[in-house]
C-alpha cells in the first residue's frame, strides 16, 4: 500500500477522478444520499489517499482551521467497499 498526503494543486487528473469516483460510489450510490459533493472545500484542503497498486482504496480530506470550523476538521472519510474490514479507516484517521 502507498499513502499520499497532497494539497489539491498536486492531485493529478486521474487521481482526482479516482477520489471523486470513490466518494460518489459510497456516499451517493451506496448510502443513497443525494447532496452536492463538490462544495468548494477540496481546493483548500489536504487530501490523504491510500493506494493499492493503481486502485484508490481509502481517502479523507483534512480541512484547515478557520475554513469551516475554528479548529481543523476531517471529512469525506471513505474506504472502498471491497476493502472494508482491513482497518484502513483506522489507519487513515
Amino acid at each position: 500500500m502507498q499513502w499520499d498526503t497532497l494539497p489539491f494543486s498536486e492531485l493529478t487528473t486521474p487521481c482526482l477522478y479516482a477520489v471523486l469516483r470513490l466518494r460518489q460510489q459510497v456516499f451517493v450510490v451506496e448510502q443513497n444520499c443525494a447532496y452536492l459533493d463538490l462544495d468548494d472545500l477540496d481546493q483548500q484542503s489536504e487530501h490523504i489517499l491510500c493506494w493499492r497498486g493503481s486502485k484508490l482504496v481509502a481517502y479523507q480530506r483534512c480541512l484547515p482551521p478557520g475554513l469551516v470550523y475554528s479548529e481543523s476538521a476531517l471529512g469525506r472519510i471513505v474506504v472502498c467497499p471491497t476493502k472494508r474490514g482491513q482497518r484502513l479507516g483506522e489507519a487513515l484517521v
